[in-house]
């Protein structure tokens, strides 16, 4: 798991330090955590093109299934990070939020869609479920517990994982891979309850 150290390390990198400039700390930290799981601070950007990932070629944790206009083998992290804060963390409204839930936010927008993970909020905080992140929405965010409602979000993220595998047998080799990344952000958010990211 990315240390305390670690990410201080990678903050300090020149290209990094450059496209995190103007950000907020929580954002910050919570990106390069999304980037270290998804093997974007090594040297090629933790490029991949695994057959039984529907997202086809991904770089930095983008895919080209989301990005189907970007050249994603020419990516650079900086724009990777541009994406992560404008179709992410922006719409889910990470910034108002704890540091902890923010993180469990921004990776499960990046795991399950904008869409996707804005419906498991809704459930979890008892709001209408219309994909829609609005200002209702983040009332009723405020209104739950940091940490019961990332305890929430890592069950209904959990139980996604397990309908996706029952819906698309082909998809059972990456459940693994899946659940461990959400226990290495359920350590992350957790710390980050009281103490940031």
């Amino acid at each position: 798991m990315l240390t305390h150290q670690q990410l201080e390390h990678y903050k300090q990198q020149p290209e990094i330090a450059a496209a995190l400039i103007g950000y907020s700390d929580a954002f910050c930290r919570s990106v390069l955590t999304i980037l270290y799981l998804e093997g974007g601070l090594r040297d090629d950007g933790g490029i991949n093109n695994i057959a039984s990932d529907r997202g086809g070629l991904t770089k930095f944790g983008i895919s080209q299934r989301a990005y189907p206009q970007t050249d994603i083998a020419n990516l650079k992290i900086g724009t990777a990070i541009r994406y992560f804060y404008r179709d992410y963390w922006e719409p889910m409204h990470c910034d108002e939020l704890n540091a902890g839930v923010a993180l469990m936010l921004l990776d499960g927008t990046v795991q399950h869609g904008l869409n996707g993970m804005t419906r498991i909020v809704q459930r979890t905080v008892d709001a209408e479920v219309d994909g829609v992140f609005g200002s209702r929405t983040l009332k009723k965010c405020h209104a739950i517990l940091p940490n019961l409602f990332i305890s929430q979000l890592i069950s209904r993220r959990g139980y996604r994982y397990a309908r996706i595998c029952l819906d698309d047998p082909t998809q059972q080799p990456n459940l693994r891979g899946w659940m461990n990344r959400l226990g290495h952000i359920t350590e992350r958010s957790y710390a980050g309850l009281y103490h940031g990211v």
